[in-house]
C-alpha cells in the first residue's frame, strides 16, 4: 500500500490526518510471538510457519503476503533453531536484505506530492555511536548474531554495518497496540522528518503495522519543517526527558517545555500544609537534584534553582539564589521554607517529612519500572506516604497513581482504581496536554469501569472526554474509536437516558 498524505499546504486543524505510511522494515515483538500475527500485527489465534516454526500468520492470506519478505529469513530462523534470534538483530538483518536484495536504496516514502524520503536520507550519527560505549556494545553483540544468521548472504564492512545500525536505531518508531502497549519496533522512511518536541502539535499512532500522523493543534498551514511529534514517555522532570533525548538520539532539548518555569515548580513540589492552597512548595530534598539541562551554561539546574537568566540580571550566582528564594518562599538567611503563595511556614519536621517520602517513592517507583507489574501494596504505601505532603501535580505522585491505578485494575477493585482514576486526569492534562493518547485511553478506561460499576452519568462524561481526545489523535475510523469507545458510549447513552 503506497503512503498517504495530505498534498495541500493550506490550514490544519486538530485531527487533519497529515500522513499514513507503511512501513521500510518492521518486526514484532518476541515477546508476542505466538499470540499476534507476525504480518498483520493482529492478535488473535495464529499458526506456526511450517517452515521455521518461528513466525506466525492469522491466515493463509497474511503468510502469502508476507513471503516475499519472509521467504529469505525462514530457511536462517530453521537453521538456527532452537536460538532465538532478538528482536534488534532480526530487523537488522531485513535491513541488510533489503538493501542487497531488494528495492531498499531506490525505495521512495513520499510525504508530499513532490517531497520523499530515502534510506539515505536517515540520519546513522556514526561519530555519535562511536562515542557511545553503550550502543558499541549493543552493536557488537548484534554483528555476532548476524554472522551467524546471515550465512546465505556478505554482510556489509564494519563500518557500513554501523551506519546502518545507526539508521535503525536513530529512526526507529515503537509500534503500539490500541492500549498504546509496545508490540513491535518498525523504520517509517517518511515519518522519520518529523522532530521531537516535549510539546508536541501532532502525534504517531498505529492501527497494526500502520502509522498514521495526525495534527493534535490547529496551524496555520502544513509545514513540515514545524511538525512535532513526542519521541518520548512526557511525564518526566525536563532533566529526565532531556537526559533520554540525549542518551538515544543525541540531541539536548531545549523546548519551551523544558525550559518552562511552571513545570520546573512543580515537578518535585510539595504540597502547601494549608489546606485552602494549591500553590507548589519547593524542597530540596536530595543533594544535586538536577531538574533541567541548561545549554547555555553547560550546567544543570537543580531543586531550589530556576531554568531563567536571572542570575545574570541579579549580580552574579549569589544574586540568582536570593531571587529564587524571594520568588519561592525559600529564605536563604535562615533557612526557613514558607509557601510563596500563603506564607505558611514548614517545620523541621515537615521538611523531614517530605525528604522521606520523595525517598520512599523515588525508590519504590524504580523497583516497579523493573518489574513487569505494579504492585497493589507498594502503590498503597507510597501514596499514603504522599498524603498531604506531595503536591498533586508532583511528578513522582502522578507516576504513583498511574501504576496504582493499572495495578488495581489487574485485580479488579473497581472502586480503589476509580479514586485513582480521577486524581490521575489532572496529573496526564498537565504533562501530557489536553490532547494526548494516553489521557483519551485513561477517560475511556475510567468511563468503561464507571459503566460496568453502573455509575451511568459519570461513565457518559468519561466517555464523552474520550471521544473528544481519540476522534483527534486516532480518527473516527481507527479501531480504537470505532470499536471500542463507541459501542461503549452508545451504551453508556441508552442506560442513562432509561
Amino acid at each position: 500500500m503506497k503512503n498517504k498524505f495530505r498534498n495541500t499546504d493550506s490550514a490544519l486543524r486538530a485531527g487533519d490526518l497529515i500522513l499514513t505510511e507503511q512501513p521500510f522494515v518492521y518486526v514484532l515483538s518476541s515477546k508476542e510471538k505466538g499470540s499476534r500475527c507476525d504480518n498483520c500485527l493482529e492478535k488473535g489465534k495464529v499458526l506456526k510457519c511450517s517452515g521455521c516454526q518461528f513466525a506466525h500468520y492469522c491466515g493463509r492470506a497474511c503468510q502469502k503476503d508476507a513471503w516475499p519478505d519472509h521467504k529469505w529469513e525462514c530457511a536462517n530462523l530453521k537453521r538456527i533453531t532452537p536460538k532465538v534470534i532478538p528482536d534488534a538483530a532480526r530487523i537488522l538483518a531485513k535491513i541488510v536484505n533489503k538493501l542487497s536484495r531488494g528495492d531498499g536504496h531506490s525505495h521512495r516514502a513520499f510525504y508530499s506530492g513532490t517531497s520523499f524520503r530515502m534510506w539515505k536520507d536517515l540520519m546513522s550519527h556514526y561519530s555519535d555511536l562511536k562515542a557511545d560505549k553503550r550502543r558499541m556494545d549493543h552493536f557488537t553483540s548484534l554483528c555476532g548474531v548476524l554472522y551467524e544468521f546471515l550465512r546465505d548472504l556478505s554482510l556489509p564492512n564494519t563500518v557500513e554495518l554501523l551506519g546502518l545500525y545507526g539508521r535503525m536505531v536513530i529512526n526507529s518508531f515503537t509500534i503500539l497496540d490500541n492500549e498504546l502497549n509496545s508490540i513491535g519496533t518498525g523504520v517509517y522512511l517518511a515519518a522519520s522528518i518529523l522532530d521531537h518536541s516535549c510539546d508536541p502539535n501532532a502525534v504517531a499512532t498505529f492501527d497494526g503495522k500502520t502509522i498514521s500522523i495526525r495534527a493534535t493543534k490547529d496551524m496555520p498551514c502544513l509545514d513540515w519543517s514545524q511538525i512535532r511529534i513526542s519521541y518520548i514517555d512526557l511525564m518526566k522532570t525536563p532533566y529526565e526527558r532531556q537526559t533520554e533525548l540525549l542518551d538515544n538520539y543525541y540531541f539536548l532539548c531545549q523546548c519551551d517545555r523544558c525550559m518552562d518555569e511552571t513545570q520546573l515548580k512543580m515537578v518535585h513540589a510539595a504540597k502547601c500544609l494549608n489546606k485552602s492552597c494549591d500553590d507548589p512548595v519547593i524542597i530540596s530534598w536530595k543533594e544535586n537534584c538536577q531538574l533541567v539541562r541548561k545549554f547555555e551554561q553547560n550546567t544543570p539546574i537543580s531543586d531550589g534553582e530556576f531554568a531563567s537568566d536571572c542570575a545574570e540580571v541579579n549580580g552574579g550566582p549569589n544574586g540568582f539564589v536570593d531571587q529564587f528564594a524571594n520568588d519561592n518562599g525559600i529564605s536563604t538567611s535562615d533557612d526557613v521554607v514558607r509557601c510563596s503563595g500563603c506564607g505558611t511556614k514548614y517545620t523541621e519536621n515537615h521538611l523531614e517529612q517530605f525528604v522521606k517520602a520523595m525517598e520512599f517513592t523515588e525508590l519504590h517507583l524504580q523497583n516497579m519500572k523493573e518489574a513487569s507489574v505494579a504492585y497493589v501494596d507498594v502503590c498503597k504505601y507510597c501514596l499514603e506516604r504522599q498524603e498531604g505532603v506531595l503536591h498533586p501535580l508532583n511528578v513522582m505522585h502522578a507516576q504513583t497513581l498511574d501504576h496504582a491505578f493499572d495495578a488495581f485494575v489487574q485485580v479488579e477493585l473497581w472502586q480503589k482504581a476509580c479514586e485513582y482514576a480521577e486524581r490521575l486526569i489532572p496529573c496526564f492534562r498537565f504533562y501530557y496536554g489536553d490532547r494526548h493518547p494516553l489521557l483519551g485511553l485513561l477517560h475511556l478506561k475510567y468511563g468503561k469501569i464507571l459503566l460496568y460499576t453502573m455509575e451511568l452519568d459519570k461513565a457518559l462524561h468519561q466517555l464523552k472526554s474520550s471521544e473528544k481526545i481519540l476522534k483527534i489523535t486516532h480518527g473516527d475510523k481507527h479501531p480504537l474509536y470505532k470499536e471500542q469507545l463507541m459501542p461503549l458510549l452508545r451504551q453508556a447513552v441508552i442506560e442513562s437516558s432509561h
